[in-house]
């Protein structure tokens, strides 16, 4: 064999000796996507509190890791089969034993019990089952304890999540699973109001990893790996992460678990064993007379609940910060708490009234009224002003829901209101502060525009002794001086009007000179920086607004794209020139104003968070000038939308209905 055929013979043996290596370092793991949030699928990738936990092990047991979800039952199957080396979470279970290894427990939880809110509520555990249709997987641990109890009519199915699923159509009366999933489901359905988990704790899971029983080595490595994760406190960081604190169950918890259950188990048999004992004793009168103390003693019990009951809706009603009325559907106020009647003035005497003959209810609901019994729809999040008889001024915050009776019915509305006058101060006062911040920006900006009309005022004015009679030098200075004189009253004056205190009052607002004026305060700075200004404005576009909020809006835009752009300069990742550029044009009934940048940009998470108050990309960002650029055109009737990419840069659009009455006016 020649040396070039022997080279590639050698390169290809070790190629597959290579591939061989590699294929004996993975491995495959199988698990059951409909388990969240202990494992899921969620499009391609593999999510989970034990998918997590699993790559924090591969940290000291270094292999490639393929994962293979399939169902529980697959899984195992694949394990004894040795398609797969380890099954991700498995419950102890005796009978498969001979073919299959437990790690150590990564995670304690517990079965609970799942029925709708307004299910009899006799059903408060797992002997109440009895002819109740229930759902549940099979070959899990709550499976095999179940089965033992007789007259349990069961769906059984390959996960949780379709046992979830025929409890939430109604095809089954309960399920039965454990408690993070069954909490975990609620909550992804949106349906955690509609169902309660009726018992937390009926029986504990401990789920570890099964292996291939031929795979010892494979046992004591994932041992040792979750041993130092849950010294180290990387398991805890995890399990915090999926489940927060209040579902980290710790050994001697569970052990008292145990021992509690040990003893229920004990008592529930000497009681049964009593119970039997004593039937057989008693004759038959005492036994009906027995039956009918119980029974007095039951409706004495529901009659004081049920008083109590009431009592307790009373005292948190009282005791809530908040104003709370509901009317019935005549328009009838049929009940209030105490801080309702504060607010609003008035005495108890309004209860069974009207609520057009209360005036905060009245201004409240107004056209609401009609509007949430059309359409069932609520309204959230309102602000008012509402100024009561003595005088007092309050701002206030209020929500409109329907109400319905047990059969899902519309009855009524409820009407909450909550006082926000020191909210809205504070809040003003942040927004002030913010705003004293963007203005200091702009005066170092323009300190030295200010400055040249000024130097040429000065050399005219030298000038003057020795030129004073010269034709050239008096056409000069009547010309040049008046314009410096101009340039540095229009800089003064657009200070001036940013900075003085903004008035609540809306007024026919000419959004071209606006934006005109903002643009002449940023000219220096964008000159220094070597940013191009790109300006597309039309003419008379009028928007009903407040002008210093809306001023305010775009100079904090400006900023935002001035220090976007100054960023990729910094940090010097292409050369490009910096450019912002403002578009300003009719668009039917509404203005829309644009600014572009072609700065850094933000990612997608980014972009969804931006608007959020004290949320800043910037290094030494307050995280409050979009956040205020949000608020007031909200309180504009606008309307903000941001795109943005990231390297690319970043788009925000303004939209207000225009306001022609100050144009038609002037034709």
């Amino acid at each position: 064999m020649n040396a070039p055929k022997l080279l590639i013979f050698l390169l290809a043996a070790m190629l597959l000796l290579s591939q061989s290596v590699r294929a004996e370092e993975a491995l495959r793991i199988a698990y059951d996507p409909n388990l969240p949030p202990l494992h899921m699928l969620e499009g391609i990738q593999h999510e989970g509190f034990l998918i997590d936990l699993m790559e924090e092990l591969n940290h000291y047991l270094g292999k490639e890791l393929i994962y293979e979800p399939m169902t529980q039952e697959e899984a195992y199957h694949a394990l004894e089969n040795q398609e797969v080396d380890i099954v991700l979470s498995a419950s102890f279970h005796e009978q498969r034993t001979a073919t299959m290894n437990y790690t150590d427990s990564v995670l304690n939880t517990s079965v609970g019990l799942v029925v709708a809110e307004e299910a009899d509520e006799t059903i408060e555990g797992i002997s109440q089952l009895t002819n109740v249709k229930t759902a549940l997987q099979k070959e899990t641990t709550e499976y095999e304890f179940l089965r033992t109890i007789r007259r349990i009519q069961y769906h059984v199915t390959s996960n949780q999540r379709t046992a979830m699923q025929l409890l939430l159509m109604g095809r089954a009366e309960a399920f039965v699973g454990n408690v993070l999933t069954a909490d975990y489901l609620l909550k992804e359905s949106g349906t955690d109001s509609e169902f309660r988990i009726v018992g937390n704790y009926l029986l504990p899971i401990d789920y570890a990893m099964a292996v291939q029983r031929e795979r010892p080595d494979l046992v004591d490595e994932l041992n040792r790996a979750i041993t130092t994760v849950k010294q180290n406190g990387t398991y805890a960081e995890i399990h915090e992460q999926w489940f927060g604190n209040e579902n980290l169950l710790t050994d001697r918890l569970w052990l008292a678990v145990k021992v509690t259950a040990g003893l229920l188990l004990v008592v529930l048999i000497i009681t049964f064993l009593a119970i039997r004992w004593n039937r057989r004793l008693q004759a038959e009168v005492d036994k009906k007379t027995h039956v009918l103390k119980n029974l007095n003693k039951t409706l004495q019990e529901q009659i004081t609940q049920t008083k109590n009951s009431d009592e307790y809706q009373r005292q948190i009603l009282d005791s809530s910060p908040r104003g709370i009325v509901t009317v019935n559907e005549e328009g009838m106020i049929t009940s209030l708490n105490s801080k309702a009647l504060t607010i609003a003035g008035e005495d108890k005497s309004i209860l069974t009234k009207s609520y057009q003959s209360v005036e905060l209810i009245s201004q409240l609901l107004q056209a609401a009224f009609h509007q949430v019994f059309e359409k069932q729809e609520s309204i959230l999040g309102k602000e008012t002003t509402w100024r009561r008889q003595d005088g007092r001024v309050y701002y206030l915050r209020y929500y409109i829901y329907p109400l319905f009776n047990i059969q899902r019915e519309m009855i009524g509305v409820i009407v909450t209101f909550e006082d926000i006058t020191e909210e809205r101060q504070m809040r003003l006062q942040v927004f002030e502060q913010e705003k004293s911040q963007a203005l200091s920006r702009v005066v170092a900006g323009i300190a030295h525009e200010i400055r040249n009309p000024l130097t040429s005022i000065k050399t005219f004015a030298e000038l003057i002794p020795k030129k004073l009679h010269n034709e050239r030098f008096q056409r000069e200075i009547s010309t040049y001086v008046p314009k410096e004189i101009d340039r540095v009253n229009q800089l003064i004056e657009g200070l001036i009007d940013y900075a003085r205190p903004r008035e609540h009052e809306k007024e026919s607002v000419q959004l071209t000179d606006l934006v005109s004026d903002c643009t002449i305060l940023f000219e220096r700075t964008l000159l220094n920086k070597g940013i191009k200004l790109r300006l597309d404005l039309q003419e008379e576009q009028f928007i009903y607004a407040n002008a210093n909020q809306v001023k305010q809006v775009i100079m904090n835009l400006m900023i935002n794209g001035i220090d976007a752009i100054e960023e990729v300069v910094e940090k010097r990742e292409e050369e490009r020139d910096g450019e912002l550029g403002l578009r300003l044009f009719a668009k039917g009934c509404d203005v829309v104003f644009v600014i572009e940048d072609n700065g850094v940009g933000m990612t997608e998470e980014e972009t969804q968070k931006v608007l959020e108050p004290f949320y800043t990309t910037k290094s030494k960002g307050t995280g409050l000038g979009l956040a205020i650029a949000h608020q007031y055109v909200h309180e504009n009737e606008g309307s903000l939308l941001i795109e943005s990419k990231e390297g690319i840069g970043t788009k925000v659009t303004l939209q207000f209905r225009s306001d022609n009455h100050e144009k038609n006016r002037n034709h």
